[in-house]
């Protein structure tokens, strides 16, 4: 197995220190927090939770990040106003001042850092801050909670592959595998999509098309002869398995919704009480500008919500860390509509992600990469972590929606939410209304002064949440 890189080790680090950073406000609000708890106080107690009792693990990411927040939250919050101070005045009238100060608030208030700020639009309604979840609360957090005990893979590509294959639903199928054992005589006369086995955003992926009978050409214009293109790949394998496929395009309807990439749609689906998978979100996603392989808003694409009864789709943005581009009705290289348009086999697409999920149910959500294509919808990838910022910058606050019910649901259910909850559903509301009192608060203090080796106990015995709650 190949060791990863240490500037690939030095990032995941640094990544970690980010998240304690994020979630240290919110972890000690909720030292001292007694209100009557929403779905979103029973994720972040559940959050809390872990954060202080894997902190004795971690407390020097800890020490370090109480010493850093200062000069790591005004240095962004500086820098991101210069960024798109400008843009946000002209377009929301409200000035840098304003906007610098609305994120140092929301950092101690809600535990949102500087850049999140400008993705979830927040420069517009502050006030809704408390019902986005961060990347801190979700993959620094109760992901980890929510994946105990799983056992189907999603990250090793070609399992996942394989495992689609077997279990008969349509995939995206490789051609062959590249890990360092048997290598292909020759390479297919056809357009060629290479990606890591275990990448994940797009990163490192290759397009190679088929010019001419052992001819390829890259998307910057090399070429190269088919022994040369497996020369390379097989070189390239060297560093880690690399899967090639038959590159897919997508449905007629969609081409030109793209500059060249195949466009997916994310579709995140859960779990529900019943443990029946329902589908919480989707956003279409659609390369720009030169990216001609991949449609990842991390490298650069658009994004347009997805209208889950009729497929329609709204206006679209990129990630919008940076807010020179704004909202877009057309694309903006075909000029084509995407407002309004509705996406071809839209209720096939949606029945193919439940079915999906029926095949991994020991995951409680996945985030499913899917291609609509001319000949059906086909799973590209599946997400055990997807990233939340896309649904939210493009939908609704993760917490306030019937998402954050769910993951509420499920924290509460498989104990990790703090001793002395109950949930019930109101008889004016169906969203579960969580009773606490301070056993929720000296639950978490315990795990900060206890440490490791604190045991979460069941807010109630396994059965009885789910008598009270559906």
């Amino acid at each position: 197995m190949t060791s990863r890189p240490l500037s690939s080790r030095a990032a995941a680090r640094a990544e970690l220190l980010v998240y304690r950073i994020a979630g240290l406000p919110v972890a000690v609000r909720k030292l001292f927090d007694r209100r009557d708890q929403t779905s979103a106080d029973v994720i972040r107690a559940a959050y809390a939770l872990a954060y202080w009792q894997s902190g004795w693990d971690n407390i020097g990411e800890i020490a370090v990040a109480t010493v850093l927040w200062p000069i790591g939250l005004l240095a962004a919050s500086l820098w991101f106003t210069a960024l798109n101070g400008a843009a946000i005045r002209r377009r929301e009238n409200k000035g840098f001042v304003r906007q610098f100060s609305e994120q140092i608030r929301l950092y101690f208030t809600a535990g949102i850092l500087p850049p999140w700020y400008y993705i979830f639009g927040l420069h517009r309604a502050p006030e809704d801050a408390g019902g986005y979840l961060q990347r801190s609360e979700t993959k620094g957090g109760i992901y980890p909670l929510l994946r105990r005990g799983v056992w189907t893979e999603l990250n090793d590509k070609r399992v996942f592959a394989d495992f689609c294959a077997s279990n008969d639903l349509p995939c995206v199928p490789y051609l062959f595998c590249l890990d360092g054992s048997e290598v292909p005589q020759s390479l297919p006369d056809c357009d060629l999509f290479v990606k890591p086995a275990n990448g994940r955003g797009g990163r490192g992926a290759e397009r190679w098309d088929c010019t001419a009978p052992d001819q390829f050409s890259s998307v910057d214009g090399q070429k190269i002869t088919a022994q040369a293109l497996l020369d390379h790949l097989v070189r390239r394998s060297e560093t880690g398995p690399i899967l090639v496929q038959r590159r897919v395009q997508s449905h007629p309807d969609l081409a030109d919704l793209t500059s060249g990439a195949l466009s997916t749609v994310r579709v995140t689906t859960c779990l529900n009480e019943r443990g029946d998978p329902e589908i919480v979100g989707a956003v279409f996603r659609m390369a720009i500008g030169g990216n001609r392989t991949v449609d990842n808003l991390h490298a650069g694409g658009i994004a347009a919500k997805v209208a889950l009864d009729r497929g329609t789709l709204s206006s679209a943005s990129d990630l919008g860390m940076d807010s020179k581009l704004g909202w877009l009705q057309r694309h903006p290289d075909s000029r084509a509509w995407i407002e309004g348009r509705t996406l071809p086999l839209w209720s096939e697409t949606k029945a193919l992600a439940v079915r999906a999920h029926r095949s991994f149910t020991d995951r409680v959500l996945v985030g499913w990469d899917i291609a609509i294509t001319g000949d059906g919808p086909l799973v590209v990838e599946g997400n055990s972590s997807p990233d939340l910022d896309i649904m939210q910058r493009f939908g609704v606050p993760i917490c306030n929606s019937r998402f954050g019910e769910l993951l509420a649901w499920h924290l509460v259910e498989r104990g990790f939410a703090p001793p002395g909850q109950a949930a019930s559903w109101s008889s004016s509301s169906s969203r579960p209304q969580i009773s606490t009192s301070a056993s929720v608060s000296s639950s978490i203090i315990s795990a900060v002064c206890v440490g490791p080796g604190v045991k979460r106990k069941r807010s109630a015995p396994l059965g009885t949440v789910g008598k009270l709650i559906g």
